[in-house]
């Protein structure tokens, strides 16, 4: 592999137009407004996302600034693998919320569901882990489809999930599982 070959051999226009193939779909299924909305407020919440088309879309315009454009390549690159991600989940989702019907349409577009969207997709852009990230997808695609949980309660998991890392859920479930567990016992339960 040579060194200028990019990591994941995406380009940008190959991202532009996945970007656009998910619109398209969301369009073709007669559900464009409220998916329409809800990704929009998942990427309007992550600051980078405007960067990497900007930078996407500006690599190729001047060979004159040719460290300029490297260093652009680099910065593509490096989110190729979270915009990747990212589109994966929105995929899931959006899926997830097709299977559920037009029952749920009301509740994707409301301003109080899309601010949990934004926190949500916040949270999960500064997420380390592809587990934390698993959780938050759970969250929204669950408060999407269902009113289980009042949006207080949903905004407040959200605060949890940033604030605690998995070990503190292990901890968590194994306690409710096994009240009164021991410290060795916790341990031994979540690393054996």
């Amino acid at each position: 592999m040579s060194s200028n070959s990019p990591i994941f051999p995406v380009t940008d226009a190959q991202v532009i137009d996945s970007m656009r193939a998910e619109i398209e779909k969301a369009e073709a299924s007669g559900s464009k407004r409220p998916i329409e909305k809800f990704v929009l407020a998942a990427l309007s919440s992550i600051p980078w996302i405007g960067s990497f088309v900007i930078a996407a879309a500006g690599m190729k315009s001047d060979e004159a600034t040719h460290q300029q454009n490297y260093l652009q390549m680099l910065w593509v690159e490096e989110h190729q693998r979270k915009l990747m991600e990212l589109a994966q989940l929105l995929e899931q989702i959006r899926s997830r919320f097709e299977s559920l019907g037009r029952d749920i349409d009301e509740r994707i577009q409301s301003e109080g569901y899309l601010s949990l969207v934004r926190k949500a997709f916040r949270t999960w852009d500064n997420s380390d882990t592809e587990e934390k990230r698993r959780m938050l997808g759970n969250v929204v695609t669950n408060d999407g489809g269902t009113r289980a949980c009042p949006d207080d309660v949903i905004r407040l998991f959200l605060d949890w999930i940033e604030l605690y890392n998995e070990v503190h859920f292990a901890v968590i479930r194994e306690i409710y599982q096994n009240p009164g567990s021991s410290r060795f016992e916790l341990w031994s339960t979540i690393y054996g």
